[in-house]
């Protein structure tokens, strides 16, 4: 059953696989685990789940926070809750910074700066610095970068000591854009992970 999981969640962000094929594997992937029934020890770890209780507040967001990784997590009412595996998620993350690491995003080499005046920066690899400025709301960072008129709105989580910001794959690949991502090889992401009901990507730093 893990293996079934992981090899779905490989082929939905390969390339060459259609939004319909993916549509297919995604109903066989939850078909053949409703089969197995819930108990199923293969599927007892599950991927985090966005909570409101590990929204930042004001004080915890402040300060530079570099880049790790990516991270998947799934809303409350996501329908693959009752199947997704932690190793199907890290599958999935690998899969996801090999897309990240083709357009410069790469563990170490960028990172984002909240300050207490309400101001954010974000140093993305070699590119030219980005700034905006930034409101928390309810459970929702909402970025205004500079220059733009349409704000980001992501959902950030403290998650063991890491910030984890996360974000539908549409407005994921407009992050990437308004920090200076050449983000046409993200297509095929943004493509397979609309496949898949409330699960949201983003990237996972650390505190500097």
């Amino acid at each position: 059953m893990k293996k079934l999981f992981i090899l779905f969640a490989v082929a939905a962000l390969n390339c060459g696989v259609a939004q319909a094929q993916l549509s297919g594997l995604l109903d066989k992937a939850k078909s053949a685990v409703s089969n197995a029934g819930k108990g199923n020890s293969a599927l007892s770890s599950a991927i985090a789940t966005i909570s409101s209780k590990l929204v930042p507040n004001e004080k915890q967001i402040v300060g530079t926070w570099v880049y790790q990784e990516p991270a998947i997590m799934l809303t409350s009412n996501s329908s693959l809750k009752e199947y997704a595996s932690s190793v199907a998620t890290k599958s999935l993350e690998q899969k996801l910074q090999s897309y990240l690491s083709k357009i410069g995003l790469k563990k170490g080499n960028s990172s984002i700066t909240f300050s207490e005046d309400k101001n954010f920066s974000v140093k993305y690899g070699s590119k030219a610095l980005k700034k905006g400025t930034y409101t928390l709301n309810n459970q929702e960072v909402i970025l205004t970068f500079a220059g733009k008129t349409k704000p980001c709105k992501v959902t950030p989580q403290l998650d063991n000591g890491s910030l984890v910001i996360v974000m539908d794959a549409t407005k994921f690949k407009e992050f990437m854009q308004n920090i200076g991502a050449q983000v046409q090889q993200l297509s095929p992401v943004v493509a397979a992970m609309k496949q898949m009901d409330g699960m949201k990507i983003g990237v996972r730093l650390t505190k500097q």
